[in-house]
């Protein structure tokens, strides 16, 4: 198992967990990614933020080698509330589109992503100094699911959220890494800390 620290003074653009391939096993078609993950500090010096934390994952780099793109189906991690549909995108309808405070369901895609309104836990936030642990799952239909488990791995009654994203969205085939990366939002300066902790992942 792994572990991803991620700490104020980290820089996002070069600070990420990647892997950019993993295994799959012939007739596989679930990719699966569980995980620890606790903050200290985060959710009071830097509320806006969050986490990209992505399966079927390629990143795309400029000419030195930073990420500039995305690509690939998961979740977000922190609070994308005050999203804003994007002036064009493809695929599902508007009224689908909006950010949330805790975890949500995300496709993203080289110069666009969707968040689903529908697919979301932990509308009150995420707070600092709780464990939470996640199971995420992305079938190769685009079928994509998150949960919350408690201590002993079972999923926690009305915390979890599942869709079928839209076919339109133009997430690339055939990959199989995974990503964890920061959207930085407005911050009080104070220091803080996110920790990943217990990573893993396969396929079935």
């Amino acid at each position: 198992m792994a572990e991803f620290v991620f700490r104020r003074d980290d820089d996002a653009a070069r600070h990420f967990f990647e892997l950019p391939r993993t295994p799959r096993p012939a007739g596989a078609s679930t990719q699966w990614l569980c995980f620890r993950f606790r903050s200290r500090g985060m959710q009071a010096a830097s509320p806006a933020s969050h986490f990209a934390i992505v399966l079927r994952a390629e990143l795309g780099r400029d000419e030195a080698g930073v990420p500039r793109t995305i690509s690939g189906r998961g979740m977000t991690l922190g609070d994308t509330s005050a999203a804003c549909l994007p002036a064009r995108f493809p695929g599902a309808p508007a009224e689908a589109f909006g950010g949330a405070r805790g975890a949500q369901i995300e496709s993203f895609w080289p110069g666009g992503n969707f968040l689903y309104r529908n697919a979301r836990i932990l509308d009150e936030g995420l707070r600092d100094e709780v464990e939470y642990r996640f199971h995420l799952h992305v079938r190769d239909d685009g079928w994509c699911a998150l949960w919350l488990a408690d201590a002993r791995g079972v999923p926690v009654p009305g915390a979890s959220a599942a869709v079928q994203d839209h076919a339109g969205h133009p997430v690339l085939p055939g990959r199989t890494g995974v990503v964890i990366a920061l959207g930085r939002g407005a911050e009080t300066g104070e220091d803080w800390e996110a920790r990943f902790s217990d990573l893993a992942w396969g396929w079935f």
